[in-house]
C-alpha cells in the first residue's frame, strides 16, 4: 500500500500544500515549495533543529510548537 505524499519527497509536499491555498496553481505551489527545501540556509536550520531535539534539547525556534509551548507553560528551556 502505497502513501502520499511519499516519504522521500514528504516535507515539499506538505509545504507545497499549505502555499497553494494562497496561489493560483498547483505547479506554482509545488515549485516554490521546491526551491524551499533546497535552500542552503533552510536545510541548515532544519539540521540545527533536528541535532537540539535528537540531543533532549529544545532548538528554540519560536515556530517550533514541542519547544515553544514548552517554555510557555514553564518547561524547562
Amino acid at each position: 500500500m502505497s502513501t502520499y505524499p511519499p516519504a522521500d519527497d514528504r516535507l515539499r509536499h506538505l509545504i507545497a500544500q499549505e502555499i497553494n491555498t494562497s496561489v493560483d496553481t498547483w505547479k506554482l505551489a509545488f515549485w516554490i515549495a521546491g526551491n524551499i527545501v533546497r535552500d542552503p540556509e533552510i536545510q541548515a536550520e532544519l539540521a540545527r533543529i533536528s541535532r537540539a531535539h535528537a540531543d533532549g534539547r529544545h532548538c528554540g525556534d519560536r515556530n517550533c510548537f514541542a519547544c515553544f509551548g514548552a517554555q510557555v507553560q514553564g518547561g524547562d528551556s
